[in-house]
C-alpha cells in the first residue's frame, strides 16, 4: 500500500512538471492578433471591421442599399411611379430622410465635441495633461538611457526594442542558475516575447499616425501574456531566484507595464483623430444629400421622368439612386462606427488582463 502511494505521488508530480513546462511552449499565443482567434468566420469578420477601407466600406453599403431597392422594386406589384406626386409615400420618405440626416449630422458633431472637450479645458487642467505625459516619459527614458522619440510609432517601437533587451538580459542573469528547468522556461519565454517584438517592430517602421496599422501592430503585441508568463514563472521559481535574477525581473515587469499606457494613449489621439474627420466628413456628403432630399421630397412629380431602362421603370432608378444618395451620412457613419467599436471592444482590459480564451495561457493562483 505505502509504495503504490508514493508511485501515485511521483506520478502526480510528474504531471504537474509536465503541465508546468507545457504552459510555456504550448500556450503561447499567435504572433500576429487574427491568428489568436480560432474560428475563421470570426477573422475573416475582425478583418472586414477593422482593416477595410471606410470609404470602399460605404461604397458597398451604398451599393447594397441601391441594389435592394431596385430589386424589391421589381419582384412587386405596386409601381414606384404610382406613389409619386403630392402627399405621396415617395415624397414621405424623402421628407423623413431630411429628419435622419440633420439628426445623424447633429448627433455626430455632439460626439465630437464630447470626445474634444479635454481640448479645450483650462490652462490648469492641460499643463496637469502635460506634466503627466512628460513624467510618464521620463520613467520611460530612465530605462532608455536616452530621450525618448516624440512619433508615437517610434516611440512603440523603443519600448518593444527596450522589452528585447531587458528579455534578453534576464536570459543572461539565470543563464548560469543551477535550476534548469528555471533556465529552460525563460529561455523558451524570450524567445517568444523576441518573436512577436520583431514582427511588431517591423510592422512599426515608417508607420504615420493616423493610420489603421500603427494600432493593428499595437494590438499584434501580446503584452499581457508577456506580463502573465513572467509573473508565474518568477513566482514558481521563487525560492531558486538570485537577487540579480529578481531585479531582471522586475525591470522586464516593468517595461512591459509601460507598453499598456502607452497604447492606450495613442488609441485615444487615434479616436479623437478619426472622430474629427468623420465630423468633416458628415458634413461635405451630409449637405448635398439633404438638398437630394428636400429636391425629392417637395418637388418630385412621376412626369420628370419617363421611359425605361434595361426593363425597370426609370422613376425606380432615379429614386432609389437618390435615396441612396441621401443615406450616405447614415452609411459613412455606420463604417467609421463598426471599426471604433471593434478596437475598442478588443483594448478593453489594460494591464495583464486576457479576455478571450485563445489568449488564456492556464490557470495560476497568484498571491503578490
Amino acid at each position: 500500500m505505502p509504495d503504490q502511494l508514493v508511485e501515485t505521488r511521483n506520478k502526480g508530480e510528474f504531471l504537474q512538471e509536465q503541465v508546468a513546462v507545457a504552459l510555456v511552449g504550448d500556450s503561447a499565443p499567435d504572433e500576429r492578433m487574427y491568428e489568436r482567434i480560432d474560428s475563421r468566420r470570426d477573422r475573416l469578420r475582425l478583418k472586414f471591421l477593422l482593416n477595410l477601407n471606410r470609404y470602399v466600406l460605404t461604397a458597398g453599403l451604398a451599393l447594397g442599399l441601391f441594389s435592394a431597392l431596385v430589386a424589391m422594386s421589381s419582384l412587386g406589384e405596386v409601381s414606384l411611379r404610382e406613389m409619386m406626386g403630392p402627399n405621396g409615400l415617395v415624397q414621405s420618405a424623402f421628407q423623413t430622410m431630411l429628419l435622419s440626416i440633420t439628426t445623424s449630422v447633429t448627433l455626430v458633431v455632439t460626439i465630437s465635441q464630447l470626445v474634444l472637450a479635454q481640448e479645450l479645458g483650462p490652462l490648469g487642467d492641460q499643463r496637469e495633461r502635460m506634466d503627466g505625459e512628460r513624467s510618464f516619459r521620463e520613467d520611460v527614458e530612465e530605462f532608455l538611457g536616452t530621450a525618448s522619440p516624440p512619433e508615437p510609432n517610434a516611440f512603440l517601437r523603443v519600448l518593444i526594442e527596450l522589452s528585447s533587451d531587458k528579455a534578453e538580459q534576464l536570459n543572461d542573469a539565470v543563464a548560469s542558475s543551477d535550476d534548469d528547468e528555471l533556465h529552460e522556461e525563460v529561455k523558451q519565454y524570450v524567445d517568444n516575447l523576441m518573436t512577436n517584438a520583431e514582427l511588431v517592430n517591423e510592422q512599426l517602421r515608417d508607420v504615420q499616425f493616423g493610420n489603421f496599422a500603427i494600432m493593428q501592430a499595437a494590438l499584434d503585441y501580446t503584452y499581457s501574456w508577456h506580463i502573465y508568463e513572467l509573473r508565474r514563472i518568477r513566482k514558481e521559481h521563487a525560492d531558486s531566484l538570485t537577487d540579480e535574477q529578481r531585479e531582471a525581473f522586475e525591470e522586464l515587469k516593468a517595461v512591459l507595464q509601460f507598453f499598456a499606457p502607452t497604447r492606450e494613449h495613442i488609441k485615444s489621439l487615434y479616436f479623437e483623430a478619426d472622430l474629427v474627420n468623420l465630423s468633416r466628413q458628415i458634413l461635405y456628403i451630409g449637405l448635398p444629400a439633404l438638398a437630394i432630399a428636400a429636391g425629392m421630397g417637395f418637388f418630385a412629380d412621376a412626369a420628370m421622368v419617363s421611359g425605361a431602362t434595361l426593363g425597370i421603370d426609370n422613376v425606380t432608378w432615379v429614386v432609389s439612386g437618390a435615396f441612396t444618395i441621401t443615406a450616405l451620412p447614415l452609411l459613412l457613419l455606420a463604417a467609421y462606427i463598426f471599426r471604433l467599436a471593434t478596437l475598442a471592444k478588443r483594448t478593453i482590459a489594460i494591464g495583464p488582463f486576457i479576455l478571450r480564451p485563445s489568449e488564456d495561457a492556464g490557470e495560476t493562483e497568484w498571491e503578490e
